[in-house]
């Protein structure tokens, strides 16, 4: 297939589409977390984790629309990084840390989808981006997340509490946007390096 004559716009629309499926997760993820942190709560015999934890889920309930809203700030802005531009403010590098270990898993099941889009966008843009640090790779959706946790004072526990259900309700699910992301390309006439690919399926 020949490819767009403009790549430019076609990674532009294919990051606003991402964008708009990661909200729609997000949105998932508040349907389930209330009834995930009152099970996490009264499965404790700890008095003060459960205080704590039923404190957490009317914050999280209180500022819902904040969260959300910085979120989806935060990875709409990250469309540039597509094209080789650095993200806006300065990396914070113990919430990079807790994002990494967030998305260990999912970075490991989407190995193979996050090469192919690495691939096919590196053609596109003429810029090498590592799999995981892709705009909506897990790592990065993870950082986005726990940044915004930040900017609504949840403190490092807090984040700790809900990152498990973030993980099953968010980052679990990335598999539809990867593929929806990949197919477009590659109906646009981008290739996935099948050498890469398949070392990357067999690390």
């Amino acid at each position: 297939m020949q490819r767009q004559a403009d790549p430019k716009n076609l990674i532009s629309a294919l990051h606003m589409h991402a964008v708009g499926d990661l909200m729609s997760l997000m949105e998932g993820f508040y349907s389930n977390i209330e009834d995930g942190l009152f099970e996490l709560a009264f499965s404790s015999e700890n008095k003060l984790q459960q205080k704590h934890v039923v404190e957490l889920m009317r914050e999280l309930r209180f500022r819902r629309k904040h969260l959300l809203k910085t979120f989806g700030k935060r990875v709409q802005a990250s469309a540039k990084c597509w094209f080789g531009l650095p993200a806006d403010g300065l990396e914070s590098i113990e919430e990079r840390i807790m994002a990494r270990e967030m998305a260990d898993k999912s970075n490991a099941h989407f190995s193979y989808l996050l090469q192919s889009i690495a691939d096919r966008t590196g053609q596109a843009t003429r810029v090498v981006l590592d799999k995981y640090k892709l705009p909506i790779s897990p790592e990065e959706v993870s950082y986005h997340f726990v940044m915004s946790c930040r900017s609504v004072q949840f403190d490092k526990y807090s984040i700790e509490v809900v990152q498990n259900l973030f993980s099953r309700f968010v980052l679990d699910r990335l598999g539809s946007v990867y593929g929806a992301v990949n197919t477009q390309l590659e109906e646009a006439g981008y290739r996935a390096d099948d050498n890469n690919v398949a070392l990357s399926s067999s690390a």
